[in-house]
C-alpha cells in the first residue's frame, strides 16, 4: 500500500520552485516541528503509560501479594533474558526489521534434530547461474509480468496511440516491485555484514527511489514528446480512483434507464450523451491501493480492540489530542512569525504537518493551507522515519530509557498479573498481551503514528510489530482531532489572522 505515497512526491514537480531562503526556512520549520512532535509523543506517552501501570500494579499487589509472590518466583526461574523491543519478538520486531529473520535461534537449533551431513562434490553444492535465475524467476512472477507488460504493452501503446496511462501504470508497478525485491535481497544476503545490511536496506527505501525514478520518467517523456511538464503530470493522475469509477458506472446506468423511459418514441429526438470523463491513470491506481490498505487497517484495529480500548489506548488518544491542538495553534505561528515562511498558505500547511493525507486535506481546506507542501512534509516524515527505523534508531532510543532485564520485569511494569495455568508457566497469549501493553511498545507506536503517519504505520505492520496497532490508533486520532480543531470557527480565524503579519 505504500506505493500510494510516491504520487504526492512526484506531483511536487508541478509547483514553481521557491527561492533558497524560503526553502531553507521551510526545512528549518519542518525539522523543529518534527523534533517537538517526536519528543512530545514519545516521552509524554511513556510517562502517562508508566503512571497508569504503576497505579494498576499497586492495586494488584494490594489484592493478591502473597499468592503472586510465589508465582513470580516460580516463573522467574523459567524466564529468559528480556529481548529488546527492537530485536524482535516471536511475531516480529517492534521498531526495526529483523535482518536475521531467516536464521534459526540457538534455542530452536538445540530443540531440533541435526540433519545428517553428506559429502558432495563442488559441482552439486554450487548451483549454476541458470538454476539461480530460474529460482529467482519462480519467486518473482509478478515482477517479471509487470516488466513484460511494460515492454510489450505499455511502450507500444505509448508510441502508437499516445496512451500514457498504460505505460505509466505498468512502469510504476515495475519500479515499485523492483525496489522491494532489491531491498529484500539486501536484508537476506548472507554475504554482507550485519551493519552493512542494515545500512543498505535503510538507504534503499522503496518510496524514495520509486518516486525519484517516476520523476525522471516524467521529465524524460516531457522532453522527448515536447509537452509541458504540467500536461505530463495531468496524464499521471486524473483524480479518478476506483471508487469514483464504480459510482460513475452506477449513476450512469440509472440515468440512462430513466432517460430511455421518459423519452417519446414519436418525436425521434436523439438523446444527448454525457461528456466523456477521464479514466484511471497510474497515480489513481496507486491511490486506490493506498485507500484499500487504509480500510484494511480497520480489521487490524478490531483484532487488537482489547488493547486499544484499555487505558493504554485512552492515553494514546489523549496525547494525540494535545499534540493536534499544539500543531494547529503553534505550527503556523512558528513558521510565519518565528521563521518568516511566506506566503501564509505555506505557513498554514504546518497545522497538519504530520496528519495523513486523507485527513489533512479537509483540515487545510478549512484553513486555506498549501496541500502540496503538506503532502511533501507528510511523505518526507514517513521516509525519514522508515529509513531511521531501518538504521536502528529505535533500538538506540530504547536502550536509553529501558532498564528491565527479564521478562518478569516486563510483566511487573505492565501491571498485569502473570496468567495462571495448571503447569505454573506463563501462556504464550498472556505473554504477548503483556508485551503489547508494555509502556515502551505503546510509546513507540504513538511516536511513529503521529510523526510518520500511514507510511510509518505500514512499515510497522510489514515488520509485524506489536506497536503497529497503537501507531494506527494514534494516526487516526491525530487526524480526527486536527480536523475537529480546524473546524472550530473562532480557533481557525485566530490561526489564520496570526499568520498574516
Amino acid at each position: 500500500m505504500s506505493i500510494g505515497f510516491t504520487i504526492p512526491v512526484v506531483m511536487l514537480s508541478r509547483g514553481p520552485l521557491s527561492d533558497a531562503h524560503s526553502i531553507g526556512m521551510i526545512i528549518v520549520s519542518f525539522a523543529l516541528t518534527g523534533t517537538f512532535n517526536t519528543i512530545w509523543a514519545y516521552f509524554v506517552a511513556l510517562l502517562i503509560q508508566c503512571l497508569m501501570v504503576r497505579y494498576d500494579k499497586h492495586l494488584w499487589l494490594g489484592r493478591e501479594i502473597d499468592e503472586e509472590k510465589g508465582e513470580q518466583q516460580q516463573v522467574s526461574g523459567l524466564s529468559t533474558p528480556r529481548k529488546s523491543l527492537c530485536e524482535g519478538t516471536p511475531r516480529g520486531s517492534s521498531l526495526t526489521v529483523r535482518l536475521d529473520s531467516g536464521r534459526e535461534s540457538p534455542l530452536e537449533r538445540n530443540n531440533c534434530t541435526p540433519e545428517p551431513v553428506y559429502n558432495s562434490s563442488p559441482e552439486t553444492d554450487t548451483p549454476s547461474r541458470w538454476t539461480y535465475l530460474r529460482t529467482w524467476a519462480l519467486r518473482n512472477p509478478v515482477l517479471l509480468l509487470c516488466w513484460l507488460s511494460t515492454l510489450t504493452v505499455g511502450v507500444p501503446l505509448r508510441c502508437a496511440s499516445q496512451n500514457d496511462a498504460a505505460l505509466a501504470t505498468t512502469l510504476l508497478l515495475s519500479l515499485w516491485l523492483t525496489t522491494l525485491a532489491i531491498q529484500s535481497g539486501i536484508k537476506s544476503s548472507p554475504r554482507l555484514a550485519p551493519w552493512l545490511r542494515t545500512l543498505l536496506s535503510g538507504f534503499f527505501n522503496p518510496v524514495l527511489w520509486t518516486s525519484l525514478a517516476m520523476i525522471a520518467y516524467v521529465f524524460a517523456d516531457s522532453a522527448l514528446s515536447g509537452r509541458p511538464l504540467p500536461a505530463m503530470l495531468d496524464t499521471l493522475q486524473t483524480h479518478t480512483p476506483l471508487s469514483t469509477l464504480i459510482l460513475r458506472a452506477a449513476s450512469s446506468s440509472s440515468s440512462s434507464s430513466s432517460s430511455s423511459s421518459s423519452s417519446s418514441p414519436t418525436t425521434g429526438t436523439p438523446s444527448t450523451s454525457p461528456p466523456s470523463q477521464p479514466g484511471m491513470a497510474a497515480g489513481d491506481v496507486a491511490i486506490s491501493l493506498l485507500n484499500a490498505g487504509l480500510v484494511a487497517w480497520g480489521f487490524k484495529l478490531y483484532e487488537h480492540r482489547s488493547a486499544l480500548l484499555s487505558r493504554a489506548g485512552l492515553g494514546a488518544c489523549g496525547v494525540c489530542g494535545a499534540l493536534a491542538l499544539a500543531n494547529v495553534c503553534g505550527g503556523p505561528l512558528l513558521a510565519a512569525r518565528g521563521l518568516g515562511v511566506r506566503p501564509p498558505a505555506r505557513a498554514l500547511a504546518f497545522a497538519a504537518r504530520s496528519v495523513t493525507i486523507a485527513l489533512a486535506n479537509p483540515a487545510l481546506d478549512m484553513l486555506g493551507g498549501d496541500e502540496g507542501l503538506n503532502a511533501a512534509m507528510v511523505v518526507g516524515s514517513g521516509i525519514v522515519y522508515q529509513m531511521g527505523l531501518g538504521f536502528g534508531v529505535g533500538r538506540w532510543l530504547e536502550d536509553g530509557v529501558a532498564h528491565g532485564d527479564t521478562e518478569t520485569e516486563t510483566g511487573t511494569r505492565t501491571g498485569a498479573p502473570p496468567a495462571r495455568d495448571t503447569s505454573g508457566t506463563r501462556p504464550e497469549a498472556a505473554a504477548a498481551q503483556q508485551r503489547a501493553n508494555d509502556p515502551l511498545t505503546v510509546a513507540a507506536g504513538v511516536t511513529v503514528g503521529v510523526n510518520a503517519a500511514a507510511m510509518g504505520t505500514a512499515y510497522l505492520y510489514e515488520t509485524q510489530s506489536e506497536a503497529a496497532p497503537y501507531a494506527a490508533l494514534s494516526m487516526i486520532a491525530l487526524g480526527v482531532m486536527t480536523v475537529v480543531f480546524s473546524s472550530i470557527p473562532p480557533l481557525a480565524r485566530w490561526v489564520m489572522d496570526g499568520v498574516v503579519v
